[in-house]
C-alpha cells in the first residue's frame, strides 16, 4: 500500500496581514492494522504563531475525540462502538486507538481549527484497514500422490481464512502454473478463505 499525504493550506487576511493554517496533514500508522492491535493517528499541522481552538477526530462523520487546549479537560472522548482511545497517547497532535476490530475499517478525520481572531478550519481523511492474517500456510490437495509424465495434474490449494481474503499462486517444480480458477468463499462475518484450482 502507497503512504499517500494529503496537505492542506487554509489562509485568511486580516487587518493587511495574512493568518495561515498550514500543511495539514493525516498519517495512519500502520495504515493496515492487525485485528486486536493499536493503531495510532498522526495529525501534523503548522499554525503559524496562531492559537489553537482545538483538534477533532472523526470516524466517518462520528466526532470520537477532541482536544481543546483551553478547556478543562482538555480531553474529551464521544463514545463509538468498538473504538477505544487511549487518552494516556492521545494530545494535540495524535490519537491512539486500542483493540481494533474489523468494524472500525472505513475513513478517520482530523479536523483542526484556530482561534480567534482567524478560526481557520481545515480538515484531512485517510482510510484505516483492519486485517487479519491466515492462522497458518495454505493446503495443497492433488487427487493422487504419484503423477508419471502425460498425467493430467488435478490439485487445489487452500487458504485458511483472512481478512482481506489471501492471494495464492501455485507453482511447480518452480513454474507458475497458468490459468488456475480462483475461489473465494466467506468462512465468517469479516473472513474468507481463497481456493485456487488446476487440472492439466
Amino acid at each position: 500500500m502507497k503512504l499517500q499525504l494529503v496537505l492542506v493550506l487554509v489562509c485568511v487576511t486580516i487587518s493587511r496581514e495574512a493568518s495561515c493554517l498550514r500543511n495539514v496533514s493525516l498519517l495512519i500508522l500502520p495504515p493496515s492494522v492487525q485485528q486486536g492491535h493499536n493503531a495510532t493517528l498522526i495529525c501534523q499541522y503548522d499554525l503559524e504563531g496562531a492559537p489553537l481552538y482545538s483538534v477533532k477526530w472523526y470516524r466517518g462523520r462520528h466526532e470520537f475525540y477532541r482536544y481543546s487546549p483551553n478547556e478543562n479537560p482538555q480531553n474529551k472522548i464521544f463514545p463509538f462502538p468498538g473504538l477505544n482511545v487511549d487518552v494516556s497517547l492521545s494530545n494535540s497532535s495524535q490519537v491512539t486507538l486500542q483493540n481494533l476490530g474489523f468494524r472500525l475499517s472505513g475513513n478517520f478525520s482530523c479536523e483542526v481549527t484556530t482561534d480567534a481572531p482567524s478560526f481557520l478550519t481545515a480538515i484531512v481523511s485517510r482510510p484505516l484497514m483492519v486485517i487479519d492474517f491466515p492462522a497458518h500456510g495454505p493446503v495443497i490437495n492433488t487427487d493422487k500422490e504419484r503423477y508419471d509424465v502425460g498425467d493430467i495434474l488435478r490439485a487445489n490449494c487452500t487458504s485458511a481464512p483472512s481478512s482481506p481474503a489471501a492471494s495464492l499462486s501455485l507453482m511447480l517444480n518452480n513454474i507458475p502454473i497458468g490459468g488456475p480458477e480462483v475461489k473465494i468463499f466467506p468462512k465468517s462475518e469479516f473472513l474468507q478463505s481463497t481456493v485456487l484450482t488446476v487440472a492439466q
